[in-house]
This record gives structure tokens, C-alpha cells and sequence, in this order.
């Protein structure tokens, strides 16, 4: 939440999470995909709420891998492992099967939903390279994403460097130049 408040700042929103709309809990991720998993989690909210509601997916995909992880980011070590865990283990599963290709690309697609609409989705990206976990900074694989762009890992790179680049921020732009957030604007 903590992201999507500095990304959408210019945006005048009084942005609220699930707790504060009163619709705490998990949301959906029906599908296998991200833009499938980004309209569910936004149109619950938005049904639970009768509010606007913003909601992404997103993961890490490595190319020589065709992308997998993808969508399963979060979730294919299982339910137990942690982000240290799960980042280690894709280390280690690249240093295995693709040590000549560590070329790896954040994905994130963002779904506005609203009442009586079908929710807007807007895709972004960034690539990177995966290498063995440097800096404290972000959550999941961002100590192990190095960023041309900033020529550090996103683990060591500041909020604001982050923010500059990432594909979250990237997707939000996006869905930013849309008259739609224009017209949400009015739900503060």
C-alpha cells in the first residue's frame, strides 16, 4: 500500500486499504494470469466497497525459463517460504538450468474497477538481471533484481530510485494517462 500511495500521489485520491474499507481479507487470484488476477482482486474490492478500487499482480519471469515464474511468483516454493526463501531457490534454479542467461523482467498489470464498469487494466515492465541478493531495501525478489536503469539492485536502490523505474510504477502511469483516474478523481 505503502508503494502504491507514493506512485498515485499526484493523483487526488484518498487512497484507503481493505482494512479501512471495511472488507478486510484475502482477495482473489482466480487465474493464471496476471491481468485475469488483477480484474478479480479490483472488482471484489470494488463490489465489498461500492468504492473504485485499484488492485495489481505481478511476479518475476526469467526469459531463458519462458517466464516462469510468471504469476506463480509468490507462491511456487509454497505456501510456507518467505521471499528470502523463494529468491534463493530462483537463484539457484537459474544457476542450474541457465547459468549463461540470468535475464530476468518484473511484470506487474494494475486493474482499476468501478461501479457499473468493467475494470480498465494498464501492463508494465522492467528488466533486469538476476544476481545473488545485494542491499535490505523493497520485498519478494528485489534484492536479487539488478536494475540497468539504476545500476544497482532494486534491494539497494532507495524508494524514490525504485519508484522511477519499477514495473508497478511503470503500469500506474499507465493507468494514470487514462481520463478514467480523471474521472475517479471525485471518489476522494
Amino acid at each position: 500500500m505503502a508503494e502504491f500511495r507514493r506512485l498515485l500521489r499526484a493523483i487526488p485520491w484518498r487512497l484507503i486499504d481493505l482494512d479501512q474499507a471495511g472488507i478486510g481479507g484475502e482477495l482473489p487470484e482466480p487465474g493464471e494470469g496476471y491481468a485475469e488476477n488483477a480484474a478479480a482482486k479490483a472488482t471484489a474490492a470494488c463490489l465489498r466497497s461500492g468504492l473504485p478500487a485499484i488492485a495489481d499482480d505481478s511476479g518475476i519471469e526469467v526469459l531463458a525459463l519462458r517466464g516462469w515464474p510468471g504469476p506463480e511468483s509468490a507462491r511456487w516454493l509454497g505456501p510456507d517460504a518467505g521471499d528470502a526463501d523463494r529468491l534463493r531457490a530462483l537463484v539457484d534454479e537459474v544457476e542450474r538450468r541457465t547459468p549463461d542467461d540470468r535475464r530476468v523482467r518484473y511484470v506487474a498489470v494494475v486493474a482499476l474497477a468501478r461501479p457499473g464498469a468493467e475494470p480498465v487494466l494498464a501492463r508494465g515492465h522492467c528488466d533486469g538481471v538476476l544476481v545473488a541478493p545485494r542491499g535490505e531495501a523493497g520485498f519478494g525478489y528485489d534484492p536479487g533484481f539488478f536494475s540497468g536503469d539504476l545500476g544497482v539492485t532494486f534491494g539497494e536502490a532507495t524508494a524514490e530510485q525504485k519508484d522511477r523505474v519499477s514495473h508497478r510504477a511503470r503500469a500506474l502511469a499507465r493507468l494514470a494517462e487514462s481520463e478514467l483516474l480523471q474521472w475517479s478523481a471525485g471518489y476522494r
